[in-house]
């Protein structure tokens, strides 16, 4: 039964609007979220599932908290998306729920009309909604305008908070709410909106950092209740030969695109790859079998590299919902604008991560029916150099297990974010004219969210700073803007603290053979797949952007196109150990796709894996550690240190043509190293600009950021420990 004593708290003029819409009660989590931002004495978290009524949650409260105050002069509510499509979204909800009331709406964004910023300009009111992008440059060229304009903030609302955690942007947002809550010298409460949190109170410090103020986590039981409809459908993988082959598309990759031909036509879907190569090659399929069957064409590519009016074209259709339509997409489709009701959501290959699947998933199941995932996982044991264990097949059973557990990966606690940090410095001194390097180091790294800096080493990147004429000290002491700074800030792309990943040219025996965006490390020796076959990396230009490749003869994986994709976490891996060692096959699975586990789980068995983190094959020997990324990544530097060539293929790692005594040799000298020099270990890695001002980073501060967001030590010790008796015994 609803609360009615809860319901008279909302303000009279928002009871109209409900009555309008011909609500007579709250929901659950609106209901739940009422007195606490009312309260106004804590931030707080909605953590609730898709279209549970989350952005009424916040605003009803919100907005009854700023009409209670009689005082509406200043912008009172700042809300804060990380999509424009969202704000246009949130903005014509708003408008619609504020229209008995005297509050004024007004999103601002790099679409809006100059006409509707010179108005707020004017006349500071009501609500904003923005991007951090466009919040950065108000920082930047308005701030005395923005100290008066926010001195009666009363609130901060954060949508789909979980993309901006653990992640430059993450780092842009929470330094700029620091900065606003400094330039009005008061508290402003925080309320985030999110569908993706099993556990909530993991990631307060993403809210607001450095902080003991008190936040309420808010989540209903019904949230918890989520109807999905679940197939894995398996192929068989072909390994591709040919130079002619290069661009193919490889065989198991027409049967996909046949099936999602007949699977999804009639209907709105969307289709996640993990490539953009994946994406073009499908939607290209797609598009020609429409043509032959003499269909209307409803399947259309969506990644970061297309031209703005074609991904534009197609977020219209997708938002309109009167034509059948299928987006062929990498997760630049994985959260914001309001699709009209998605049938299904398909993902090409195995899932990135747990959350990503699940923020996926948030885009259906909208209108009372199932959510529908459909896993198209191409695997294959046609390659005798590698223990083919299905490790694909037996991740992507792990991810939806702990999917339908509610257990979503939690992102790294703290990072250095160099990349970030730049920006915000350049972003202070812009604003101020001029600032002192303790004042810079006391707003943003000891009060705010760049807490891992201590001050030495502000200093060294300030210093790194100065070397590339970003910063100039004054005859007072002061930092302003160097030449090169002042050319930075002229551009619009500075007020983004992420970026288009570099793309990187392929080349063999001069050839050009496709470009990547990178976004992992490379070493010389390493190997990856790019479209259907295998390559080993001979050379590497990180000036260039050239990677210089030779044919690899055997299976390996793709390089990773996704940027925000994160690693494999340890309890993903951890849960595939069970699933091998329980022999249990979900009914989800297809008839190719069972069989694939079922040879994995065999196979696992037959080589006493049960028991064994280490098999020897006649080719070489295969280390199972069932950790994650971080400590898989750790290990192969270890041993690649002790010159031992060892390779991550799938989840586990391939040591080529190393005898076992090699191996025993190498364990016992990593153990019996008295400290594991992290920096020494990353020596070899050219390639560790991963984000946007990172080329203005010394190599020194990069390998610090890397080592501590990259690797595992004490993980990778620990396996070597079990490794060691399993060889000794």
């Amino acid at each position: 039964m609803a609360d009615k004593s809860i319901l008279d708290l909302i303000h009279q003029d928002l009871k109209r609007f409900m009555f309008k819409k011909g609500w007579q009660e709250l929901k659950p989590i609106q209901e739940a979220s009422v007195k606490p931002i009312l309260d106004r004495n804590r931030d707080v978290i909605i953590s609730a599932s898709t279209a549970s009524g989350k952005t009424e949650a916040a605003f009803l409260p919100a907005l009854t908290g700023v009409l209670n105050s009689q005082d509406l002069s200043g912008i009172r509510i700042l809300y804060i998306s990380p999509l424009k499509a969202l704000i246009n979204d949130q903005f014509r909800r708003l408008e619609e729920m504020t229209e008995f009331t005297n509050l004024k709406v007004t999103p601002w964004h790099g679409d809006v009309s100059a006409s509707k910023k010179n108005a707020l300009l004017s006349d500071p009111k009501g609500i904003i909604l923005t991007t951090p992008e466009s919040l950065e440059s108000l920082l930047i060229n308005h701030v005395e305008w923005l100290k008066d304009a926010m001195k009666n903030l009363f609130y901060v609302v954060i949508d789909e908070f979980h993309a901006f955690m653990g992640t430059q942007r993450g780092y842009q947002l929470q330094s700029q709410l620091h900065r606003i809550e400094n330039l009005i010298s008061k508290r402003v409460y925080r309320i985030a909106l999110s569908a993706t949190f099993s556990d909530a109170n993991c990631v307060l410090g993403y809210l607001r950092a450095n902080s003991k103020i008190p936040c309420q986590v808010i989540t209903t039981p019904s949230s918890d209740k989520d109807l999905l409809s679940i197939q894995i459908k398996g192929y068989e993988h072909v390994a591709q030969n040919g130079e002619d082959e290069i661009s193919r598309l490889p065989d198991e990759y027409n049967l996909i695109a046949n099936d999602i031909f007949r699977l999804l036509r009639g209907s709105t879907n969307l289709v996640f790859c993990n490539s953009r190569f994946c994406t073009e090659a499908l939607a290209s399929k797609l598009e020609t079998l429409c043509k032959e069957k003499f269909v209307p064409v409803e399947f259309f590519p969506h990644h970061g590299s297309l031209s703005r009016d074609l991904r534009e074209s197609l977020e219209y259709r997708l938002q309109e919902g009167r034509w059948p339509t299928t987006a062929i997409c990498t997760a630049t489709l994985e959260l914001g604008i309001d699709i009209s009701d998605v049938s299904s959501i398909a993902q090409v290959d195995h899932p990135v991560n747990v959350a990503s699947l699940r923020q996926r998933l948030g885009r259906a199941g909208r209108r009372e029916h199932n959510a529908v995932l459909r896993v198209f996982l191409p695997e294959g044991d046609s390659d005798t150099q590698h223990l083919e264990l299905f490790e694909n097949t037996a991740l992507t059973v792990a991810m939806i297990e702990l999917l339908l557990e509610r257990w979503y990966e939690p992102p790294l606690d703290h990072e250095y974010a160099f990349s970030t940090l730049l920006q915000q410095t350049l972003s202070v001194i812009a604003s101020f004219g001029s600032v002192s390097a303790k004042s810079l180091y006391d707003l943003l790294c000891k009060t705010g969210p760049f807490s891992l800096n201590t001050p030495k080493i502000y200093m060294q990147f300030l210093k790194c700073l100065g070397e590339k004429d970003l910063i100039v000290q004054l005859n007072d002491g002061t930092l302003a803007l160097g030449l090169e700074g002042e050319k930075m800030l002229s551009a619009w792309s500075f007020f983004a603290a992420f970026d288009t990943p570099s793309e990187f040219t392929i080349e063999h025996d001069g050839q050009n053979i496709g470009t990547v965006p990178l976004t992992r490390d490379l070493m010389i020796d390493d190997t990856f797949l790019f479209a259907g076959r295998g390559w080993k990396v001979n050379f590497f230009s990180q000036e260039r952007h050239v990677i210089g490749v030779k044919p690899y003869p055997h299976d390996a994986q793709p390089l990773s196109m996704n940027g925000s994709a994160g690693h494999v976490h340890d309890r993903v891996r951890e849960r595939m150990l069970k699933i091998y060692k329980e022999g249990k096959i979900p009914q989800y699975l297809n008839k190719t796709a069972k069989e694939h586990l079922q040879k994995g789980i065999a196979l696992f068995h037959d080589r006493a894996l049960d028991t064994s983190h280490i098999y020897e094959g006649p080719l070489g020997i295969s280390l199972f550690p069932w950790k994650g990324d971080r400590v898989i990544r750790t290990i192969v530097l270890m041993l690649k240190r002790e010159a031992v060539s060892a390779v991550a293929y799938k989840s586990h790692i391939e040591l080529e043509y190393t005898p076992k005594d090699s191996l025993k040799v190498a364990v016992h000298n990593i153990l019996d190293t008295k400290e594991i020099d992290e920096i020494e270990l990353i020596k070899k890695i050219n390639n560790l600009d991963r984000d946007k001002h990172d080329g203005f980073i010394s190599m020194d501060l990069k390998r610090l950021a890397f080592a501590h967001s990259e690797l595992d030590v004490k993980g990778a010790l620990e396996f070597f420990k079990v490794l060691n008796k399993e060889l000794c015994s």
